[in-house]
């Protein structure tokens, strides 16, 4: 995670340098000046607000354990895109515009527990304790984007939609039952035969971090938003946000499907 980090960021740095010398080369008055372009290039990237909908239990196969129904992460986004004005490249108010781009989407549920016995490991006595479940999500794809842009009003000002394509990198389940109170108090060993007892025996994995059931192999979305252009000499810097609706199903065993919060910046290079 932190290489993709840093490589945005590198990417980003030598775009905004290469943007103030071309302003240098066109504020010199023995250049002619260039016809408006008709196609942009650059790199994107920003931050994603993912979140998941489901419908699996925390412990599989035990009806009096609650089940996850939704969960939310702090994720990102990076990527290269390529801009097609449409009509007169002076005139023009749409293009279409298209991506590839590295999407991050985690997520994280929490949801509480009944009371449950569990040991005081002082004396052995049996006592009353809260308890909660957790499920943690990595999910990781490579989304290929193809998105329609309109500017409106005369202005620099647009909206956009299109749909999305994603081939999933990566996607990895864990899920735990953790006691919250009392703090003196540790889960009896045999509540849960087979699982693995960690953190002195407070936290109990139901399910060992590995892949998702019945994954699909592909997530098609669509994808609709705002940006507004910002012109610096032949650079464009376009501030953006969009909402990313899932139409597949992550899984379909578990009802898994995912939709983001995405808030960006384009950098857009005239060719």
């Amino acid at each position: 995670m932190r290489r993709t980090t840093y490589a945005f960021l590198a990417i980003l740095f030598a775009a905004v340098g290469f943007a103030s010398a071309q302003q240098g080369e066109l504020a010199n008055p023995l250049i002619p000046a260039k016809t408006k372009p008709r196609i942009y290039v650059g790199p994107v990237g920003g931050y994603n607000k993912a979140l998941h909908s489901s419908g699996f239990q925390s412990v599989a196969g035990d009806v009096l354990c609650p089940d996850f129904e939704s969960g939310t992460e702090n994720g990102y986004y990076g990527g290269l895109s390529v801009e097609y004005l449409l009509g007169s490249p002076k005139d023009s108010k749409s293009s279409i515009i298209g991506r590839v781009v590295y999407n991050y989407l985690p997520a994280a549920y929490t949801v509480p527990g009944d009371r449950l016995p569990s040991i005081d490991p002082a004396n052995g006595e049996v006592v009353e304790s809260e308890v909660q479940h957790t499920a943690t999500i990595e999910y990781s794809l490579l989304d290929i984007e193809v998105v329609y842009k309109l500017n409106l009003f005369e202005s620099n000002f647009g909206i956009v939609v299109g749909p999305t394509v994603g081939i999933p990198l990566s996607t990895t389940l864990e899920q735990r039952m953790e006691l919250i109170a009392p703090l003196n108090a540790t889960f009896d060993p045999t509540l849960v035969p087979g699982a693995k007892y960690i953190n002195d025996g407070r936290a109990i994995i139901t399910r060992d971090k590995g892949p998702i059931d019945d994954e699909s192999a592909v997530r098609i979305a669509v994808k609709a938003g705002v940006q507004y252009e910002i012109p610096i000499g032949r650079l464009v810097l376009v501030p953006c946000a969009y909402y990313n609706f899932g139409i597949t199903k992550l899984s379909a065993t578990n009802n898994l499907r995912v939709n983001a919060l995405q808030v960006g910046v384009d950098l857009r290079f005239a060719l």
